[in-house]
């Protein structure tokens, strides 16, 4: 039985979701590159390259005022080519949320596709793009959209990357991105109404979550030590 949700607009809710969603792929994907990285920006950034394809696992938990409780899915994140990514939710139902160039896609069983066009909403095509600098390893790219902010060290580093365009941080307080040694263990993405994001990846993706789930504490099991 999929968790029920208040009643909102159908467009509008799958598309801007379906989006955030994307960009929730693309940090997994490319955090999972940052191998025995120093927190210097620069230097840990040029390690985020992704060749495609890659997939990895993750487990996600997401808090928002739409929800009755925080909705818990799991399943693969996939980054096919340059430009195509693939969100595939298999629990605790089906759905394959596609970016491809300019056109989001959202599939499930037995009900209608859904798309969403980026040209809708410039501030998050502009947050796509930011994104998509993460994949090549581009950090000036990146600083033209985010101001860029790391912690820690090799053993546990943190990203911070706060939007500088103002239409943008209407809707997004920031993202955060952790790991530690050559593997990334989760990111968060924050919006600006006490939402957010936390996602789980590769084998932090199988452990077991607190329970009572609270976003302090999921966002505490994040943080760089």
């Amino acid at each position: 039985m999929r968790p029920k949700m208040q009643t909102v607009s159908r467009t509008t809710d799958a598309g801007v979701a379906a989006l955030a969603l994307c960009f929730v792929a693309l940090l997994a994907l490319v955090a999972t590159m940052a191998a025995n990285a120093a927190p210097d920006s620069a230097a840990l950034l040029a390690r985020l390259a992704r060749t495609p394809p890659a997939s990895t696992a993750f487990t996600e938990v997401r808090f928002s005022a739409l929800l009755a409780e925080p909705l818990v899915v799991s399943g693969m994140l996939d980054y096919e080519s340059a430009g195509v990514l693939n969100r595939r939710v298999e629990t605790p139902y089906r759905e394959t949320t596609t970016i491809s160039g300019e056109t989001v896609r959202v599939e499930r069983p037995g009900e209608t596709t859904r798309t969403f066009a980026l040209r809708r909403a410039p501030e998050l095509r502009g947050l796509l793009t930011g994104m998509i600098g993460l994949l090549t390893g581009n950090g000036s790219f990146i600083g033209e959209h985010f101001t860029i902010t790391t912690a820690g060290d090799d053993s546990s580093w943190r990203i911070d990357l706060e939007p500088r365009d103002g239409r943008v941080r209407q809707r997004l307080s920031g993202i955060r991105v952790t790991g530690g040694g050559d593997e990334s263990r989760c990111f968060a993405i924050l919006d600006t109404e006490g939402g957010a994001s936390v996602m789980l990846l590769g084998a932090a993706a199988a452990e077991t979550l607190p329970q009572p789930l609270v976003l302090a504490e999921l966002l505490g099991r994040c943080a760089a030590e």
